[in-house]
């Protein structure tokens, strides 16, 4: 592989092919409906300006063209994006090649997610810091270090145990994992994970313009426990777990569910289901919600409203101004 410093910098984690299922029109030059709870604002703008980060998947090891994940997720993105749409055409989950396209990008989604990747950072970079505080617990620990990295010819005058203990205690020295190591995992894990997909009974709902549209989100997967009021302990809802709920918006009119115990079949979308949805997508939102229109949820009063109209937004998240002061109207195209 050529070595090419060039190529796109702004690299999505939610790709533009899935984004644009939810912008009017259906296309990466649509626009969407922003709702950014971090900047409690609302805007509209293009699939390609939400949901990336700057080199996010940018290699860092020599002799290989930077770009290469990017540009090899740009080809599989593009064979995604025609199951895809063909399930979006149907409304339908039968064909099993065509919803394969839609677990795949959802098992990437789970993987390849800045929150995931960072947390796996510190996670590794924690384990790398107390092997250091190990290495120099006592003089003679340090001592055994530096002769065995001498007979390896990995360094030749080593540091001394004072400067290097204090070097480590007082966090001059801060590990950090290699990205290349982080992104090499997620794509080692992206096929282990499906099996835990592929189990799940998929129930396929469907919305119209009398129940209302589904929004995603910069973390459009939720997993929860399926049945509240049980105690699960410390740990939350694993991938493989039984009494678990995978949510994912498809599109605008689209959305599944799946659980190992029951479920399967399409199902007309009622408002309640549909305002049940993006409730559980607002909840595991990074910071921005995407639609094409205002979405329905359930409020905090358990009623059903218009997003935009909402006590979650206006009182909760937006801050309303005090009385006099205008606020974005309803959101309308």
């Amino acid at each position: 592989m050529s070595v090419n410093g060039g190529g796109a910098r702004n690299h999505h984690f939610v790709p533009q092919f899935y984004l644009k299922n939810f912008a009017k029109p259906r296309s990466k030059d649509g626009k969407l409906f922003v709702c950014d709870m971090k900047e409690r604002r609302r805007f509209q703008t293009k699939p390609r300006n939400v949901a990336a980060r700057r080199d996010f998947n940018r290699v860092e090891a020599e002799h290989v063209d930077p770009n290469v994940v990017e540009s090899q997720l740009g080809v599989i993105e593009g064979e995604l994006d025609v199951g895809f749409r063909k399930v979006i055409e149907a409304q339908s989950l039968a064909d099993a090649n065509h919803f394969g396209s839609v677990l795949a990008l959802l098992a990437r989604l789970f993987l390849a997610h800045p929150q995931f990747r960072d947390q796996r950072d510190r996670m590794m970079s924690d384990v790398a810091k107390k092997m250091m505080l190990n290495m120099v617990e006592t003089p003679e620990r340090w001592a055994s270090v530096t002769e065995r990295a001498k007979a390896d010819g990995i360094i030749d005058d080593p540091v001394s145990y004072e400067e290097m203990r204090a070097a480590v205690v007082e966090e001059r020295i801060v590990p950090r994992t290699n990205k290349d190591v982080l992104i090499e995992q997620e794509f080692r894990m992206w096929p282990e994970i499906l099996p835990y997909l592929d189990q799940r009974k998929w129930t396929l709902f469907v919305s119209n313009a009398a129940s209302g549209e589904f929004a995603t989100s910069d973390r459009p997967c939720t997993l929860r426990w399926s049945e509240g009021g049980i105690d699960h302990g410390f740990y939350g809802p694993g991938l493989g777990l039984a009494g678990t709920s995978l949510i994912f918006p498809i599109s605008r009119h689209l959305a599944i569910d799946g659980r190992f115990e029951h479920g399967g079949g399409v199902v007309q979308a009622t408002p309640e289901v549909v305002a049940a949805v993006n409730i559980a997508t607002l909840g595991s939102a990074m910071r921005q919600l995407y639609s094409a229109d205002d979405f329905p949820i359930v409020d905090v009063d358990r009623t059903i409203r218009p997003f935009s109209q909402s006590e979650l937004w206006l009182e909760r998240i937006c801050k309303r101004p005090p009385d006099g002061e205008p606020i974005d109207g309803p959101m309308t195209l």
